[in-house]
């Protein structure tokens, strides 16, 4: 990681630096969306979840699993959250 940062470092023209930035981004998003699949593959609808959001934990029931998102029942109100601050409760 530190031969990275140091090569990175020593980039001195703007296309280059630009090209790393996509590889980056383009890696980013892939390990992203496996991230979601491994979640998502634990996931069915009706199953009681735990969520983490800003106002803390919540539980809630899955009604509909789409692709990066499920809508979840708290409190008998419909929220839509990112799969990947689910958890099995």
């Amino acid at each position: 990681m530190k031969q990275a940062i140091k090569l990175i470092n020593q980039i001195d023209q703007m296309e280059d630096l630009n090209v790393i930035i996509e590889v980056v981004r383009a890696k980013q998003k892939s390990l992203r969306a496996s991230l979601v699949a491994a979640k998502k593959a634990a996931f069915v609808v009706g199953q009681t979840v735990n969520i983490t959001s800003r106002k803390g934990s919540l539980t809630g029931t899955i009604v509909k699993l789409n692709r990066t998102k499920a809508i979840v029942k708290i409190d008998g109100r419909e929220f839509n959250c990112p799969i990947s601050i689910m958890e099995v409760a």
